[in-house]
């Protein structure tokens, strides 16, 4: 021991077990995705997902609904335009930027990426509680209001 008195326990850090969790998580699904023929990462599928459900989108627009800077967003983006999974159109209200879309077959494989994501939460959450799995999803979601607040203010609420 190095002398400092401290009651804390890095077993009880709920960012520790996040963070962790998150990590095997990705690491899997990327693996499954790659098992059948999507070299993808989790954030590959969340734009591919999030672009199936609001249409074609700025890149700006992308990385405030990922919470990722645009660098990374446009690096993914890139990469999903090699893939020939989403396409860059001109945007017609603004002749500086584009708009992201999904290709055709893009669509295709979300009718793959789709069912493999429900099956492998489903198959994680087998046996938990469903009053556990909404304790946890409501936890969670106070503590990203309160990471929020506390960028956009200084201040948890």
């Amino acid at each position: 021991m190095n002398g400092l008195k401290h009651d804390f326990q890095l077993d009880q850090v709920i960012g520790m077990h996040v963070n962790r969790t998150a990590f095997l998580m990705t690491e899997e699904i990327a693996r499954r995705f790659s098992s059948q023929g999507y070299p993808l990462s989790a954030q590959d599928f969340g734009i591919l997902f999030r672009l199936s459900q609001q249409g074609p989108m700025t890149q700006v627009e992308i990385a405030a609904l990922m919470m990722r800077d645009k660098t990374t967003i446009t690096r993914r983006i890139d990469g999903l335009v090699k893939k020939q999974l989403v396409e860059r159109s001109p945007d017609p209200n603004d002749r500086r930027c584009f708009r992201i879309g999904l290709t055709e077959q893009g669509t295709k494989a979300l009718d793959v990426l789709i069912p493999l994501v429900s099956d492998f939460q489903q198959e994680l959450l087998r046996g938990i509680p469903d009053s556990d799995k909404q304790t946890t999803i409501n936890t969670l979601k106070h503590i990203s209001e309160q990471l929020i607040a506390y960028k956009t203010t200084g201040e948890t609420t």
